[in-house]
């Protein structure tokens, strides 16, 4: 159980990083920067302690717990992200610098926590 559930937070942070977020990109370069909070049983996000609208991630990242069948209590995705400029063919585009946190419990008091960013992106 301890390594599905180890297994289960690497794919949601991974999950977090890859191409699901491109739904809400968006949206966190309005924001600019800030930390994100992600609650992975009801789908619920903030900014910086403020509620925000239903995100897409968010909603994947919840039926990836829920699809992976394991007896979670709870658990959460926490990120900080701050948008900085990229070179692309030669064009200067916004972009996110991504850092993310994901933390689950068992029903069985088991806890799993994995990290990710893209630093290693640019």
């Amino acid at each position: 159980m301890q390594a599905r559930l180890e297994t289960l937070a690497m794919d949601l942070c991974a999950m977090f990083m890859g191409w699901r977020l491109r739904e809400d990109h968006a949206a966190l370069l309005a924001l600019e920067e800030g930390t994100l909070r992600i609650d992975l049983a009801s789908g619920e996000c903030w900014c910086d302690g403020d509620p925000l609208p239903p995100l897409f991630i968010a909603g994947e990242l919840r039926s990836a717990v829920h699809a992976a069948g394991e007896k979670i209590e709870g658990g959460t995705l926490d990120a900080e992200f701050a948008k900085r400029s990229a070179w692309i063919r030669g064009e200067a585009r916004p972009a996110l610098d991504l850092a993310c946190r994901v933390q689950l419990r068992s029903d069985d008091g088991l806890r799993a926590v994995a990290e990710a960013n893209n630093s290693a992106a640019r």
